[in-house]
């Protein structure tokens, strides 16, 4: 069963963390002195960030490059921002550079996932074929709609589909909010609008707050900040699993058919792979074990995890062989009907 490959990746993600990387800080005192890694020493190694300076993605890679260049024993590791057609120009480019590690990428894993079984143009990789060293950061999307709206069951949503049509906002055809708008119409099984035209999140949170949408959803750092700026309410997650500390948002499998499971686990798993380093696809084993140890470290690192708070950038470390069972996961075993949709939201 297709559905049972998403629940066992996404159990896994409940796994403790903290012992592997625990043990691969024990593993040597110093990164710098890594046996088998001797090939880095006094070398440069690059990291890709697929869009412009200075916006989230751009924190996350220069925050992990900071302290990775040490671990790893190189001389350096620097940030080179290559955006470009929503960070597929960049992914493309290390699809096809030389596996030497000397070269890795901070992937927005969602949409390289998305965007590839969606057939999307310009598409030239295979997400499971990367050399997927580790995830940095991962958190559930949710579903909110607006503070003062009375929808609270799905009752609700079907007493006011009767007068009118729902209204799902999004930030654009493409986009990972647009694709759960269509999945969360599919799901809810009423008329509704898909809402674009929005520049970003933000600006559909806004929207939401005066009433002019029923629902939007968004990563759930997201959605929290918009509760704190009275535009959101929280409620739904989009998972089959409960948010720890938020026990009044209701995992969207106990609102919907039971039959629509193995979407929402689908969905669940795309969006938990999130921020992830990758080299290119054939890296030889004992450089990409070397790149492994050396994230696993830096992700445990005291200094690593200072900066993380400082700059409000939480993390949620998966290692490499977690990430290429997830996004594997993903990609060998999505369910039909998840292909069809998400062939449709990049057909448009």
């Amino acid at each position: 069963m297709k559905g049972a490959g998403f629940g066992r990746a996404l159990r896994r993600l409940a796994l403790p963390l903290a012992a592997p990387l625990a043990v691969a800080m024990l593993a040597s005192g110093s990164a710098r002195a890594a046996e088998g890694c001797d090939f880095y020493k006094g070398k440069t190694v690059e990291l890709i960030v697929p869009f412009s300076a200075g916006g989230g993605f751009d924190v996350y890679g220069r925050m992990v490059a900071k302290y990775m260049g040490e671990e790893l024993g190189a001389a350096n590791m620097i940030v080179r921002n290559q955006p470009g057609a929503g960070g597929l120009l960049a992914t493309n480019q290390t699809w096809t550079a030389k596996p030497d590690g000397l070269k890795v990428q901070l992937m927005s894993v969602s949409g390289m996932i998305t965007s590839e079984l969606g057939g999307a143009d310009g598409v030239n990789f295979k997400s499971g074929e990367f050399s997927w060293i580790g995830r940095i950061s991962g958190e559930p999307d949710v579903i909110a709609t607006a503070p003062n709206d009375s929808i609270k069951t799905f009752d609700d949503v079907k007493k006011i589909a009767a007068e009118r049509k729902i209204r799902i906002g999004s930030s654009g055809i493409g986009d990972i909010d647009y694709i759960e708008a269509g999945l969360l119409a599919r799901m809810l099984g009423v008329n509704s609008d898909l809402v674009t035209g929005f520049s970003g999140a933000p600006e559909v949170y806004a929207s939401l707050g005066r009433n002019e949408l029923d629902f939007f959803s968004s990563s759930l750092s997201a959605a929290e900040a918009a509760e704190k700026a009275g535009t959101a309410r929280i409620l739904w997650s989009f998972d089959s699993e409960a948010i720890p500390g938020r026990p009044a948002v209701t995992p969207l499998s106990e609102i919907v058919d039971a039959e629509f499971l193995p979407l929402i686990k689908a969905q669940a798993a795309v969006v938990a792979a999130g921020r992830a380093l990758a080299a290119p696809p054939k890296l030889p084993e004992d450089r990409l074990k070397c790149l492994r140890d050396a994230f696993d470290r830096t992700m445990a690192s005291d200094k690593l995890l200072d900066d993380s708070r400082k700059l409000n950038r939480p993390v949620a470390p998966l290692d490499g062989q977690q990430m290429t069972t997830l996004v594997r996961s993903v990609t060998d075993g999505a369910p039909k009907e998840y292909l069809e949709i998400l062939h449709k939201a990049y057909a448009q």
